[in-house]
């Protein structure tokens, strides 16, 4: 892979040839009123979600503890990323490990290969095969295009399958139809930063388009004992989204492409390149029943040298109905299809036995929801068949009660599993015999059967709040015995917790949330003690975090926002607990020209948030300008 270190040359050229493709289409310029922020908190909490019941509804009323991220939020945040953009959630724990990598996951596990959380950007779904987990640093979207986060602390096997046990994070793009005109948008720091070019025209009478590109630089970041890490890389990527037809029939193609790394390539820092390409067909039958039927393919190819030097492949084909039943009864049911051929280059550190593996997936689901008054009663099974354990059942019942105050109480039952994946099963260390860890042949499913307490509601339109009470009953957890080690079930135990937030507007221009989550783990080894131990996934997390944000519309078009979050201490290994602010200060300079200053960790103080001892990586104050023109 050639070098891809981006210059000043490249950007320019990059928005010159987009704002030219913009005028030649005398595109319409982009819509800046209506947004969220004219929406009271009471209003927020009626909009519509998705992904705790694979149809619309309200989220004050949706049986499951979710947090939705809008486009607003995200705008008035100093996120610069994805994964900065995911702190803004109070259920999620988001710990940054260096320059581009992080370490993200709801209700505990969380580690450099957290693997019981279910991502999708635009109902594609982005783990890896390699370890059912997500590779941030190759999943990066041009914020501005983003309308919305939907996160689910809980399970969601029911709707997304195996993997979906402690979470679901859909990231929900905006329409082709809401991105129109072009979009200019720089934030550059001493230490990097990136800049995004975003155009969007008609295709004929009821199509619309949108293309980008988008250059990224990241520094290097400083170790704990001193000297940097070599974590420093660039990437270049592009993309589109056609959206073509209307509300009865809908077309969406979409896609992207990207190729990043630097010499020299290490684990922190890799080479990698990739492209995915998705098709989105939603009608009716002739019945009037709504239909949808998507399919994808995600090519992924991962290159740092001493570690993974792995190639993924996979397609997936997905069909959901809705049937058209009496008033109060709802039904979704549907199936798919997925497989994916990975193959993963031996080294000197790592050995993957066979080399090269092809995994399949199917699955059928349905989800039945009666409505009763003020209850809402849901039960839904979905079987999938996995090449590693075979069929797997996963269902989950929920209820609802929605209070004449418009508030809900829910509780839900659910069983899901994390099905093995090639690191489970295939992986050797070193890479050459004799081996100190040689594979899982008998590693199983982890499963995991929870339970779940809510209340979601409000005081009148300014304040708005919800919690949940939650266990986790976890059996057959991965660990390892012997000499060498042989991957194995080897752990069980409970987790549970507290997770809630609450927002308050006591005026139009101001805005405050806090959240607090608190996890307690119970988990132990379910062999005798001197057969179970070794390697364990069981994963490193605070047992008390919490965020607060704060929003002000000041004078002469300018905003303040700030969130300051508390991350307490890590326990294996040791991260000392840390307080850590970030602020943005805005100013609309005309209808089309938005310029921002943000500080991240503005208290300054180095601090680690994941790792072990002097080489981890440490981050202290960091400044951004940011510009963003629409035209």
């Amino acid at each position: 892979m050639q070098n891809t270190r981006i210059n000043g040359g490249t950007v320019v050229a990059l928005a010159l040839a987009m704002a030219l493709a913009g005028a030649a289409a005398q595109a319409q310029t982009v819509l800046a009123a209506g947004g969220l922020a004219e929406l009271s908190l009471e209003e927020l909490s009626d909009l519509p979600v998705t992904s705790v019941s694979g149809r619309p509804e309200s989220l004050r009323s949706a049986p499951a503890s979710v947090f939705v991220i809008s486009e607003e939020d995200i705008r008035r945040s100093a996120a610069t990323s994805l994964p900065e953009a995911l702190r803004l959630a109070p259920n999620l724990q988001v710990a940054r490990m260096s320059a581009g990598q992080y370490a993200i996951s709801a209700r505990g596990f969380n580690n450099a290969i957290a693997n019981k959380l279910l991502v999708l950007i635009d109902g594609r779904t982005i783990y890896s095969t390699l370890f059912s987990g997500v590779f941030w640093d190759f999943h990066d979207l041009v914020l501005e295009d983003v309308d919305r986060i939907e996160v689910i602390s809980g399970p969601g096997g029911t709707l997304w399958g195996a993997n979906a046990v402690n979470g679901i994070i859909n990231v929900i793009t905006k329409s082709a139809a809401a991105t129109q005109g072009t979009l200019v948008s720089v934030t550059r720091s001493s230490r990097g930063g990136q800049e995004a070019v975003r155009w969007g025209g008609r295709l004929g009478e009821a199509g619309h388009l949108r293309l980008y590109g988008l250059a990224i630089d990241r520094a290097s970041s400083d170790r704990a004992g001193g000297g940097e890490v070599q974590d420093g890389a660039s990437k270049l990527q592009a993309g589109f989204r056609a959206d073509l037809g209307g509300v009865e029939r809908l077309l969406t193609l979409q896609g992207d492409i990207y190729r990043g790394g630097d010499d020299p390539a290490n684990n922190f820092a890799p080479k990698m390149r990739g492209a995915n390409l998705l098709a989105r067909w939603e009608s009716r039958l002739a019945d009037g029943s709504p239909f949808r039927l998507q399919g994808y393919y995600d090519l992924q190819e991962r290159d740092d040298v001493n570690l993974f030097r792995n190639r993924a492949a996979s397609w997936d084909a997905q069909f959901t109905h809705e049937p058209l039943l009496p008033k109060g009864h709802q039904l979704l049911w549907g199936g798919g299809l997925r497989s994916g051929a990975d193959r993963n280059q031996d080294n000197a550190v790592v050995r993957f036995v066979p080399q090269e593996r092809r995994l399949r997936w199917a699955n059928v689901f349905a989800q039945y929801q009666l409505e009763r008054g003020p209850w809402q009663f849901t039960a839904g099974a979905k079987a999938e068949r996995n090449s590693y354990t075979g069929v797997e059942l996963l269902p989950t019942l929920r209820a609802a009660y929605q209070h004449a105050n418009r508030s809900t109480t829910w509780a839900a039952a659910s069983r899901t599993v994390r099905a093995p994946a090639r690191i489970d099963r295939d992986f050797h260390f070193p890479g050459n015999a004799p081996f100190i860890i040689a594979g899982g042949p008998d590693f199983q499913s982890e499963v995991a059967r929870v339970f779940e307490l809510g209340q979601r509601g409000g005081f009148g339109r300014n304040l708005s709040y919800s919690a949940t009470l939650f266990r986790q009953s976890f059996d057959g957890l991965r660990g390892g015995s012997g000499f060498p080690l042989r991957l194995a079930n080897r752990f069980e135990g409970n987790v549970d917790g507290l997770e809630a937030w609450a927002q308050w507007q006591p005026a139009q221009a101001v805005r405050f949330m806090a959240g607090h989550l608190h996890l307690r783990k119970d988990l132990r080894a379910s062999a005798p003690p001197e057969d179970a131990g070794g390697i364990a996934n069981l994963g490193n997390d605070p047992r008390n975090q919490w965020k607060l944000r704060a929003q002000f519309d000041l004078p002469h078009r300018t905003e303040l926002d700030l969130l300051v979050r508390r991350i307490g201490s890590l326990p294996a290994p040791f991260v000392p607990a840390y307080v850590a602010a970030d602020l943005r200060l805005g100013w609309q300079v005309t209808p089309r020209l938005d310029v921002s200053l943000l500080a991240q960790n503005l208290f300054g103080r180095r601090h680690a948030e994941f790792g072990d001892g002097p080489t981890s990586s440490v981050f202290d104050r960091r400044v951004f300008l940011r510009a963003v023109f629409q035209l």
